[in-house]
């Protein structure tokens, strides 16, 4: 089973979390949650989402990085 992974401002960070198997979208901020129930809440947008690698990449407010 392969499920999403978060990243904030560019891929090639770490990601912020793994294993992401729910994503709710709000005006100002994104709540991701884990298969294991684990929740962490970003304040800030979706920017991209890669479905075939299972990536997610956000962009907190005030940052303006991409790639």
């Amino acid at each position: 089973m392969c499920l999403a992974k978060a990243y904030l401002n560019k891929w090639d960070d770490e990601p912020v979390l793994r294993d992401i198997a729910h994503m709710r979208l709000h005006d100002e901020r994104v709540e991701l949650e884990t298969l294991f129930g684990e929740e962490k809440v970003i304040p800030g947008r979706v920017v991209e989402v890669d479905f075939a690698a299972s990536k997610i990449l956000l962009n907190e407010h005030g940052s303006q990085k991409r790639k």
